[in-house]
């Protein structure tokens, strides 16, 4: 489990060195912080962090926030906060113009912070494209990305990368999810979670358990056996699933 990047952009130095101490102790990992447009760029490139918090006046910075956050966006979509003493109508106006963004002054409470980051985080990987109307699903603290997701715990996300994770197992309108270091239980439905996941290792291997396949390491007609820690455990596998199952698992045939 990997701590949130936040990717700070502050020209200011006691300001800088304050969001990044109350950051650090909400367990964020701060990139930066960066003070000008350059330095930013360079480091969202070389760290890839899951979320930006800018200043928008940025003093002798070829970009300022909004143009930064702009180069940001097209380089690789992430969720952006602006953050600035400044609350005239033409910055409000042109940071509505910039991609997927919020805006908090400076002189908001520091509650106010860790609200605006999660209204952020929600707002961007919550998102989804409208195919055809759904049903409603239970709410699930999990905001989903490619490779990862972050599990909301109170102001805090934690990232659980989709590798570590062995299997996922249904407990009614909860899922149990087994890393090698920790389990996660969270208040979903198993046919949420995966909705809200859909990532093509997490394979279904009965109504109420998943595997990941990268983790399998034997199989017979009724368990699946998934590399955990030390050795490895069984899971059930279903009739109903194991056509599915077979069809991701690779095997050599005999001529």
């Amino acid at each position: 489990m990997k701590p949130v990047k936040v990717l700070v952009v502050e020209d200011d130095l006691i300001i800088a060195a304050s969001l990044e101490e109350r950051l650090q102790r909400q367990g964020y990992e701060v990139i930066g912080p960066a003070s000008d447009s350059d330095a930013a760029l360079r480091l969202f490139y070389e760290s890839r962090p899951d979320i930006a918090l800018l200043d928008i006046e940025l003093k002798g910075s070829p970009l300022d926030g909004i143009e930064l956050s702009n180069a940001l966006y097209r380089s690789s979509p992430l969720p952006i906060l602006f953050l600035t003493s400044y609350d005239e109508r033409r910055f409000v106006e042109r940071a509505k113009q910039a991609p997927m963004v919020h805006y908090l002054l400076k002189s908001a409470p520091p509650e106010q912070l860790l609200i605006a980051l999660d209204t952020a985080f929600a707002a961007f990987y919550n998102r989804r494209p409208v195919e055809a109307p759904l049903k409603p699903s239970p709410p699930c603290p999990l905001y989903t990305a490619q490779e990862y997701f972050f599990v909301k715990q109170g102001h805090r996300h934690l990232r659980i990368e989709i590798a570590d994770i062995r299997w996922v197992e249904s407990m009614g309108s909860l899922v149990r999810i087994v890393t090698d270091e920790k389990a996660f239980t969270f208040s979903v439905k198993l046919k949420s979670f995966l909705e809200q996941v859909p990532h093509p290792d997490l394979v279904r291997t009965h109504r109420s358990w998943v595997a990941n396949i990268r983790h399998v390491t034997g199989y017979n007609r009724g368990q699946v056996e998934v590399r955990f820690r030390q050795g490895a455990e069984a899971i059930p596998l279903s009739e109903g699933y194991r056509a599915a199952f077979l069809s991701m698992v690779p095997g050599l045939k005999a001529d």
